[in-house]
């Protein structure tokens, strides 16, 4: 077997590899947190406000936003929260949102998203999507 070909083949594998290693990292995250959250009531919420910043593992140096906002619990008690999830765009102050809450310490809340690394599963998928079309084109090689 010619060793050009068998990387011809390898690297693309690695693609695949790599890309389902960032998209299970992704959906773990995303599953220990909902797990997290069951059995938070979801409760109406109004924005009050956009955390502004250029941190983190998702911004790459560009601006990032976390709606903060106020909602009531069961018992009728206002409350303050603030996203734990950034986004590339503003929430609009005064839009109403929807926040899942702890029942036994309303201030901890956060927005009800499912996928929290966004960024993560998408540079999984294409590297998963490079990597199988590498080996399905390569593949005829090793013949």
């Amino acid at each position: 077997m010619d060793p050009l070909k068998l990387i011809f083949v390898l690297l693309p594998a690695l693609f695949l590899v790599l890309g389902l290693t960032l998209v299970g990292l992704s959906l773990a995250k995303s599953l220990r947190r909902s797990r997290a959250m069951t059995g938070w009531p979801q409760t109406a919420a109004v924005v009050t406000g956009n955390l502004h910043g250029k941190d983190g593992t998702g911004s790459n140096g560009r601006d990032r936003f976390a709606a903060s906002y106020e909602f009531e619990d069961a018992g009728g008690k206002r409350w303050l929260g603030q996203s734990d999830i950034y986004s590339q765009d503003q929430a609009i102050i005064g839009q109403p949102i929807g926040v899942r809450y702890n029942p036994d310490n309303p201030a901890e809340s956060t927005l009800p998203v499912f996928f929290v690394s966004r960024g993560r599963l998408a540079t999984g998928l294409v590297l998963m999507l490079f990597g199988a079309g590498g080996i399905t084109m390569f593949g005829t090689l090793l013949r």
